[in-house]
């Protein structure tokens, strides 16, 4: 016979409440678990063998391999509060109560309100990640025309500020910087040695940067 109140006590732990939203889509075993949920393994096991000692998870072994966990059976704890009544009840669905036959849709129903107020968070957070997006783009448009600015007073000539701009976002050698200027590679590092001379360039192996 199930203890609704021992069922209570129970599941009033939340780490015991994860295991068992995530053995509710399918079995694992007790490491992986560990993995997923970020809880010691020693914690796991000692949630794990007070669910199987109440009859809610059993574990299995395939073939020698390592032991699974799994839901042993349709469990259902009903909790009844009015302004003059308490009442706690634990029951497998098979023994479900006659007249409980609208339980299974008002189940269907709060669990279509749980994936509702997800997708909603999904959503909320989609639009915030738009409008950091947005300010971010912003920002580095300001950033790249402050430093193109700053850059030409230390350039002498126009080819000169073009390159310090195309240095702005990474180091590159002086064959992709011809490339991306369209301008001769020995024209580009003429520039880029007049550059160093005044110190605005560094060049490290073959990777010219500001």
């Amino acid at each position: 016979m199930l203890d609704p109140i021992e069922l209570l006590d129970i599941l009033g732990n939340e780490n015991r409440r994860r295991i068992l939203q995530l053995l509710s889509f399918r079995p694992f075993y007790f490491n992986e678990m560990a993995k997923r949920l970020d809880v010691g393994p020693k914690a796991v096991i000692d949630h794990l063998e007070m669910l199987e000692r109440a009859g809610l998870v059993e574990c299995y072994q395939e073939q020698g391999r390592r032991k699974y966990f799994r839901i042993a059976r349709r469990t259902v704890l009903e909790v009844a509060v009015s302004p003059h009544s308490y009442g706690v009840r634990a029951y497998l669905s098979e023994d479900a109560p006659k007249d409980d036959s609208g339980f299974e849709e008002a189940e269907a129903s709060l669990d279509l309100k749980m994936l509702k107020d997800e997708l909603l968070g999904l959503e909320k957070k989609r639009y915030e990640l738009r409008e950091l997006l947005a300010q971010i783009e912003s920002r580095e448009m300001e950033i790249k025309q402050r430093a193109s600015s700053v850059a030409g007073f230390r350039a002498e000539n126009q080819l000169e500020s073009e390159i310090m701009t195309a240095l702005l976002c990474g180091g590159a050698n002086s064959s992709e910087l011809a490339t991306r200027l369209e301008v001769p590679e020995a024209v580009v590092l003429d520039s880029l040695n007049k550059l160093k001379e005044r110190s605005a360039v560094h060049l490290r192996g073959q990777q010219w940067s500001i």
